[in-house]
């Protein structure tokens, strides 16, 4: 007999078992001034309880805090300023508001999981994009400053969980051919990655490994630690067809996030039905390749939704 709550459903795709369907989920970003704390989390439940995915990856936007004597990082010396952050102070402690607020009111078999960025792509928001200009000019600074701030994300990775929170979605951004070669990100960030995911799979039970971008390097960073991958299948290598041949454990996506604003209804719901048959019903999430766009209309949401019963 296969149980049909939402943590069930979706731990049956992780460990391959036997569920009622599918499970389903899906994200865009709120228009939010302050996108964390109380208004994330009211933004956040009217979603869950319009759309009903069977997890919710919360969508927070900060940026990391930096030292007080630092506004922002011009100087390439600067990232040897960086301390590892208190996992339950500044902006991080904004974001555990937002998820004790979460798990209060959608309760135990929601589970929850919140939005990571690499370290690569929380160091770029510092820096105005010229991270890697200013990794050309001082590698050691900015290897500090990387090691740090991935200590930091594992740190709250841990908090988060310890807070009430299951896991992390993991958005990697460097392991695509625009930001580096395979060599470089395999030097460079992906020890990083390592350290972060990790600390989440020590605590957390589902961890969600994004792998961010076009040309990415799937074979590389799928063999990162995590419960799920995901990627935008529809518009990179691998399809889902081949992920499925490239990666043993459960995968996630299938729609294409850039299209479906645009499509109709039952067209959402054939690439859904096509995923499913290309991936299989075990290991497999449906969902988009990354966030779909805020206007979404919601009959396409629904859709989407309605592709998995």
């Amino acid at each position: 007999m296969t149980g049909t709550g939402k943590r069930e459903r979706v731990m049956a795709a992780v460990q391959g078992g036997p569920a009622d369907r599918v499970p389903v989920s899906f994200w865009y970003h709120f228009p939010l001034d302050h996108p964390s704390g109380e208004p994330l989390a009211e933004a956040e439940l009217d979603f869950a309880r319009k759309y009903d995915p069977d997890f919710l990856k919360v969508m927070h936007d900060l940026v990391l805090d930096l030292p007080e004597e630092l506004r922002h990082i011009e100087d390439p010396a600067d990232w040897e300023k960086l301390k590892p952050l208190d996992p339950e102070a500044g902006n991080f402690l904004e974001q555990l508001k937002a998820l004790k607020i979460l798990r209060k009111e959608l309760g135990q078999d929601m589970i929850l999981i919140d939005t990571l960025f690499d370290p690569y792509a929380a160091a770029n928001k510092l820096c105005s994009k010229r991270l890697m200009e200013h990794y050309r000019a001082n590698p050691k600074a900015v290897k500090h400053g990387l090691h740090t701030i991935a200590v930091s994300l594992a740190n709250y990775a841990e908090a988060w969980i310890r807070n009430g929170g299951d896991g992390i979605f993991y958005a990697l951004n460097s392991a695509q051919q625009s930001i580096v070669s395979e060599e470089e990100y395999r030097e460079i960030f992906m020890p990083l990655d390592r350290l972060v995911l990790e600390k989440a799979m020590k605590h957390g039970t589902f961890n969600v490994l994004h792998i961010h971008g076009n040309e990415i390097y799937f074979e590389t960073a799928q063999s990162l630690p995590c419960h799920a991958v995901n990627w935008s299948s529809q518009t990179t290598y691998p399809s889902i067809y081949e992920g499925r041949s490239n990666h043993d454990g459960c995968i996630a996506g299938g729609i294409d996030e850039t299209t479906i604003a645009s499509k109709l209804p039952e067209e959402v719901i054939d690439e859904g039905r096509i995923s499913i048959n290309d991936a299989g019903e075990t290991c497999f999430i449906l969902t988009p390749g990354c966030a779909i766009p805020t206007d979404t209309p919601e009959e396409l949401i629904f859709a989407l939704r309605q592709a998995v019963e």
